[in-house]
């Protein structure tokens, strides 16, 4: 007998990832948890016996649940502003720093929110969601190139963006500090 889909094991390795790409397309973290926790539930009612070929629908299901989200809560929030009651959305990081790069955290996750909308996602996707591009373009809908195109020119907006900042945040003088993104160039991130 073949032994059953440890779900339990999946969720813990696949959630954080989840849930950071969640954050970027909804408001809170604590929404973003939800959204990561329906797509599960969702994936399981349709592959009950379990399959890891199947986690990139996983990702999907995340996206389609948090764009549905989003647009329930405009729709909430258009009807609560006419009626004069404003409700503030939560403002936590969308990933959690290790202890001591707290500040470098916050100017890296202004960069990432700097960056249109379609970039991000595809940032997010592949670096912390691990997913390539033929998969991120599967799940878009968007051709392969218009995915490594995003991600090209988002990973070039963020080093023009942070390179002036890499020495001040590293706490080093010399203009050769290492580079805080896991990459030297936008180029060499392209597989």
């Amino acid at each position: 007998m073949e032994p059953s889909f440890d779900w339990k094991r999946t969720f813990e390795q696949l959630a954080p990832q989840l849930v950071l790409y969640a954050r970027q397309l909804v408001d809170s973290k604590s929404d973003a948890e939800d959204v990561v926790q329906m797509a599960f539930v969702r994936w399981w009612r349709r592959f009950p016996e379990g399959d890891n070929n199947h986690i990139p629908l996983l990702y999907a299901a995340v996206r389609t649940i948090a764009l549905d989200q989003r647009r329930s809560d405009n729709r909430r929030l258009n009807r609560e502003a006419k009626s004069d009651i404003a409700v503030a959305g939560e403002n936590a990081p969308s990933f959690d720093p290790q202890p001591g790069q707290q500040e470098i955290a916050e100017i890296v996750q202004q960069a990432l929110q700097a960056l249109p909308q379609e970039q991000r996602e595809v940032v997010t996707l592949k670096l912390w969601g691990d997913l390539t591009f033929n998969e991120i373009a599967a799940m878009t809908g968007e051709s392969i190139n218009t995915i490594a195109g995003r991600y090209r020119y988002a990973l070039q907006a963020m080093q023009r963006k942070l390179a002036p900042l890499k020495a001040d945040l590293l706490g080093e003088t010399s203009p050769s500090a290492p580079n805080i993104l896991p990459f030297s160039s936008p180029q060499e991130a392209l597989p």
